[in-house]
């Protein structure tokens, strides 16, 4: 990560102090349900390739969040894979997207302030999900939701990778050709992307996806290992209408729980390829492997692709009820503004249900002296 300047000033909040109607003081068992009733549904935030949960840039994050008024006493969660920062860096490269999830599980569901409801009585978190984080936490949603589990209420991701990439992400300019990004590079020299080796052990490839080019999406829909099982993608006869396997409909129940999922892409993305698949589409008319240009996005409608159409994972039932929100970041990617980093925020808290009343983006409107630029 690169080491940035403050996202933008935090401004200290003063306690407030309140007069009691009754000279009685309340028991401690009382006082804490009272606290607890005011605690704002907790946020847990998963970050993406290169980064690690102790970054300076997502420490700032989770500090502006802990220090609003609005959300006063909120319990904000980084992710983490790994034993300490170095691991969980390596882990974003190195490792089993499934295991990764299921990891992710066992931590949240072992937290108190999540699962306990005198802690946290809604009974639910928001998720944040940065770049690969985002269809990581879509897969926690889908695995781990439902009754008795993790209850995910707006799921936020930024510059994800929902269908996928058609070229791996590049590695930092003048990275050591010992970094985990240049190692990965190097991994897949010798082995295939879909081979057992890359789809048990490189994380960008258990994601990878080549949408134009027919034989490379049959050898994904054979041998992927993570995405298409999480997009409930199957092999299927168009003329039967026959699939190789059931979609899991759990997932789609799941999924379709949430409350709003928030699908934010970045407008100057070249590091996703396609970049369209933040949003859960795909380009409408590109070569797949060659980064867009600046600003250019020629995207699909939604309701053209199959995943919506026959609602594979619950997508279009969100759309039709009113609760996805599409909207742009002005930046390159990973280039957290902070109009962008606050549009984040109007899905937390108490607003969060609801939503904001306004569309959340402006394209045209860009705070680039107060930006957030992580590496990949």
């Amino acid at each position: 990560m690169i080491l940035p300047p403050r996202l933008f000033t935090l401004f200290a909040i003063l306690p407030l102090a309140f007069a009691l109607p009754s000279p009685a003081r309340p028991s401690p068992d009382v006082a804490r349900s009272s606290s607890s009733l005011s605690r704002p549904v907790p946020v847990v935030i998963w970050h993406g390739l290169g980064d690690r949960y102790d970054a300076a840039g997502l420490l700032s994050l989770k500090q502006d969040l802990e220090s609003r008024s609005e959300l006063e006493n909120i319990f904000v969660h980084i992710v983490k894979i790994g034993l300490d920062g170095a691991a969980d860096q390596k882990a974003t490269f190195f490792g089993n997207a499934n295991s990764h999830i299921e990891l992710a599980c066992e931590q949240l569901s072992a937290l108190p302030e999540i699962m306990d409801r005198d802690l946290n009585p809604s009974g639910k978190f928001d998720a944040i999900g940065f770049s690969q984080g985002g269809q990581l936490l879509r897969g926690v949603v889908e695995r781990c939701g439902g009754k008795g589990g993790l209850n995910v209420r707006n799921l936020i991701t930024l510059g994800s990778q929902h269908l996928g990439i058609s070229a791996l992400p590049p590695c930092p300019p003048n990275s050591s050709i010992f970094s985990p990004c240049r190692l990965m590079h190097l991994s897949l020299v010798h082995s295939s992307i879909y081979s057992s080796y890359a789809q048990n052990n490189i994380i960008p490839a258990q994601y990878f996806r080549n949408y134009n080019d027919e034989v490379e999406l049959a050898k994904y829909l054979n041998g992927s290992s993570f995405l298409r099982d999480i997009n409930n993608e199957r092999i299927e006869d168009l003329e039967s209408s026959t699939i190789s396997e059931p979609r899991n409909e759990t997932y789609n129940d799941n999924f379709k729980r949430l409350n709003k999922l928030v699908l934010l892409r970045f407008s100057h993305d070249q590091t996703v390829v396609p970049s369209t698949s933040a949003h859960f589409t795909l380009p409408a008319n590109s070569n797949s492997t060659t980064p867009p240009l600046p600003g250019s996005y020629d995207a699909l409608p939604l309701k053209d692709l199959p995943l919506y159409q026959k609602d594979y994972i619950g997508l279009r039932s969100i759309d039709e009820r009113g609760d996805l929100v599409r909207g742009v970041c002005k930046g390159v990617h990973m280039q957290i503004g902070k109009k962008c980093w606050e549009s984040v925020v109007a899905f937390l808290g108490e607003r969060g249900e609801r939503g904001p009343e306004e569309a959340i983006l402006d394209e045209e409107e860009y705070h680039e002296e107060h930006s957030l630029v992580f590496q990949l």
